[in-house]
């Protein structure tokens, strides 16, 4: 998992830059007439503010990257990715996603996979039988792999992305009422926060569709073997 997150690692910047985009426009917006004079003015003030402006956010967002990826439990990352606070992980719900997925013969799954749609497992062990049995042998399949990847892609963004909303929220909010000055427009609100939701729906189908082609791809190794 940690060498998946590594490739992450240039994706994942490029997704939470998107998030600062409503914010820089909002900026600009706000105080344009300032911007311009600003840069009109051609001191070495005016080129220190805007550096200050425009790199200050880019830091800020290297240090959310370190802490989303290393500080961030899992656990919080998965609640928000699938907006569940109780067993949020897509293979306790195995049972009921391998019925919507048409790569799926319900009728013909191998004996192993039948196990998971056992009603008296709970959504804990079921996503521990499907995490052991299902993906570990095949997680290496690129097909899988990649989905993986995917996955903690989107979940690692939506969480970076949740915090660099809240991280706005409250600067706006201290500038407002510290300096009377507004760092956020509600348009720019809105955006920011249709982008988190727009990258948990995202997280949220990446997992299931992990969940489902691990099984589909575990079934056709068992067909495959069985014809051998």
């Amino acid at each position: 998992m940690a060498e998946l997150k590594t490739q992450n690692e240039k994706s994942l910047m490029v997704l939470l830059l998107v998030a600062l985009i409503p914010f820089y426009l909002a900026v600009a917006f706000l105080y344009k007439d300032d911007l311009v004079r600003l840069v009109s003015s051609h001191t070495w003030q005016a080129f220190a503010g805007l550096a200050a402006i425009g790199v200050g956010p880019f830091v800020c967002l290297q240090v959310i990257l370190r802490l989303i990826v290393n500080n961030v439990s899992s656990q919080w990352k998965e609640r928000l990715a699938h907006l569940r606070w109780h067993h949020p992980l897509p293979g306790g719900r195995a049972h009921k996603l391998i019925q919507g997925d048409s790569r799926i013969d319900i009728a013909s799954l191998p004996p192993k996979i039948q196990a998971l749609l056992s009603e008296s497992m709970t959504p804990r062990e079921r996503n521990a039988y499907w995490y052991a049995h299902i993906y570990r042998p095949i997680r290496e399949t690129p097909a899988v792999s990649n989905t993986h990847r995917r996955y903690l892609l989107y979940r690692e963004a939506s969480a970076g992305a949740f915090i660099v909303f809240w991280i706005i929220a409250l600067s706006d909010l201290v500038s407002r009422v510290v300096y009377n000055l507004p760092l956020m427009t509600f348009p720019a609100y809105l955006a920011t926060a249709s982008y988190v939701l727009l990258l948990i729906g995202a997280a949220t189908e990446a997992g299931n569709r992990m969940v489902t082609g691990a099984i589909a791809n575990y079934t056709n190794l068992q067909f495959q073997g069985d014809a051998l």
